[in-house]
């Protein structure tokens, strides 16, 4: 290399772009570094709390006990969590991070009307909500006819009414009505297609998903198998 070369790469403005690309790429490499221990960090947490859940599922009649890992919660938002549904086990998972923060029993749909399963979002989210297909009819002296009413199918008496069943904390997931909500969870599958949860566990999911919350319902939840990419 020339004398003249030289003088041209070491001249003020040349020194000038070489310290800025020296400190970019040392910036680049501690970003990385950065990075990198968040991951291996997120990747112990992970494997810690499945050891802490996969111990709760060993642990006498869990079916019927809720699972909530506080620390893990705690982290939620309506950006980072999902849902899996488990219909052979009856159970309901609230994940956040991949991290199960909540393993909880359900009632989805009996035989007549099984609970669809695959891949949804929450499409909408209501406090208060009220079917307009299943409920109860009344004649016209107030008294009930019929408690287990399909508006669509059965005659409503002349002066009486229909009056939909109650679900607190609607979250649907389907255009033709099955979604997740406060219900009766007898221990088996008992509702109309959609996903009853127990009136202690329904608000807290409410809080922490968001329109859009993917939502998996299966036949049966396998922890040990690979997740999906999300």
């Amino acid at each position: 290399m020339t004398h003249s070369l030289l003088k041209r790469l070491f001249t003020t403005g040349n020194l000038r772009v070489l310290l800025l690309v020296a400190l970019g790429m040392g910036l680049s490499s501690c970003a990385t570094m950065e990075n990198y221990k968040k991951q291996q960090a997120l990747t112990l947490e992970q494997k810690a709390a499945a050891a802490k859940h996969a111990e709760f599922r060993t642990t006498k009649n869990w079916r019927s006990k809720v699972y909530k890992d506080a620390a893990i919660l705690a982290q939620a938002t309506p950006e980072d969590t999902s849902i899996i549904i488990s219909i052979k086990d009856q159970r309901g998972l609230l994940f956040v991070h991949k991290m199960v923060a909540m393993d909880f029993p359900i009632a989805s749909g009996r035989k007549d009307h099984p609970t669809p399963l695959g891949e949804f979002k929450i499409r909408d989210k209501q406090k208060t909500y009220g079917s307009n297909v299943y409920g109860k009819i009344y004649d016209a002296t107030g008294v009930v006819t019929n408690s287990s009413a399909n508006a669509k199918t059965d005659v409503i008496p002349e002066g009486g009414k229909f009056e939909g069943a109650s679900m607190p904390y609607w979250m649907r997931l389907t255009d033709d009505g099955v979604g997740l909500h406060t219900g009766y969870v007898p221990g088996h599958p008992a509702s109309h297609g959609c996903v009853r949860m127990p009136d202690r566990i329904t608000p807290v999911v409410y809080v922490h998903v968001k329109i859009g919350t993917p939502v998996e319902i299966v036949e049966l939840y396998d922890p040990a198998a690979p997740k999906k990419k999300k």
